[in-house]
């Protein structure tokens, strides 16, 4: 893809749809490790859709012996369980904060249609959301992935900004795979692209390996022989097991300590790394990540439709 073309695209789906970049970082040099609602990233195609609770129903249709609609009442009674997730925007920069992570609560979609009579031959499932947008899943990633039916979201019912009443989470994926506002779910038997599929987007890659940095934020100043602390986060690729540094362009690699974790898959890790510069002179410190299958996060990503994840970087002054 023509390079320029890409640079459009992202600037389109930023402006479109990543309407709140925000951590929420702490005098400590890291935010709250399961993001608030408040400061949890947003992103919509339009107008927050207003859903009156008494009024909203499910629909769940297409190739299934029962299709029927489901008012939010009985979605509630629904046996449910707890997933902790972080969640990054396809269209995040390499500096930027759309990514976060909270504690969701809702049923399993794939038992929740097995209940229902899924028909021989359906592949997978479109969902339509309020706000007018689209996206699927294969019925391999409901089945394999235990994509959730979230109707909680840190302890309380999905606020409006985050999708009211339902939300859908598929572990692993980016967000534009965690559609909001839910109104519709369809049984389906035929590939379908998601809305930014529509507009040149590749969506069905899972998240790639990433990291970012918290503080500094973009540069620091330091004496020689000074420590520079470093903080951030690391994410994808199922579970994280190293994050590592580098002030000469790879050469050499400085392991950061994980200061914090959760003992769950698709949940990021906060790292913490001082750094001792032996010379005065400018430095570019970047930041990479392994997850447990070995996979490393690549110096320069070039399908940045797909999601981008090169190596952050900070600017650093030795004096």
């Amino acid at each position: 893809m023509n390079k320029a073309i890409v640079i459009a695209m992202t600037a389109a789906l930023v402006t479109a749809a990543c309407v709140t970049d925000r951590f929420g970082v702490k005098s400590g040099g890291f935010p709250d490790f399961v993001t608030s609602n408040e400061h949890y990233y947003v992103t919509r195609i339009g107008d927050v859709p207003q859903i009156a609770a008494e009024e909203y129903s499910l629909e769940v249709k297409g190739l299934i012996d029962t299709p029927r609609s489901f008012s939010l009442e009985e979605l509630y009674a629904m046996e449910m369980g707890e997933l902790p997730l972080t969640v990054e925007c396809i269209g995040r920069s390499t500096a930027g904060a759309l990514v976060s992570t909270a504690v969701w609560k809702g049923f399993g979609l794939y038992e929740f249609l097995e209940s229902l009579g899924i028909q021989e031959g359906a592949t997978g499932v479109r969902y339509e959301a309020a706000d007018g947008y689209y996206a699927s899943h294969t019925m391999e990633q409901i089945r394999n992935n235990e994509v959730l039916v979230a109707l909680f979201m840190n302890g309380e019912p999905v606020p409006p900004l985050h999708g009211f009443p339902v939300r859908i989470l598929n572990p692993g994926y980016y967000g534009v795979k965690q559609p909001a506002w839910v109104t519709s779910i369809e049984v389906i038997d035929m590939p379908m692209k998601d809305y930014w599929e529509d507009r040149g987007w590749d969506c069905s890659p899972p998240m790639a390996v990433d990291s970012i940095i918290f503080q500094p934020t973009r540069s620091a100043k330091v004496a020689v022989g000074e420590p520079l602390r470093i903080t951030g986060a690391a994410f994808g690729g199922t579970r994280v097991a190293k994050v590592e540094l580098t002030a000469d362009g790879g050469t050499s690699w400085t392991n950061a300590d994980i200061v914090r974790s959760m003992d769950a898959d698709n949940v990021w890790v906060f790292w913490e790394a001082k750094m001792v510069f032996r010379e005065r002179g400018r430095y570019t410190v970047n930041v990479r990540a392994t997850d447990i299958h070995g996979n490393t996060q690549v110096e320069t990503d070039p399908d940045r439709y797909d999601g981008a994840n090169d190596w952050p970087l900070i600017r650093v002054a030795v004096e």
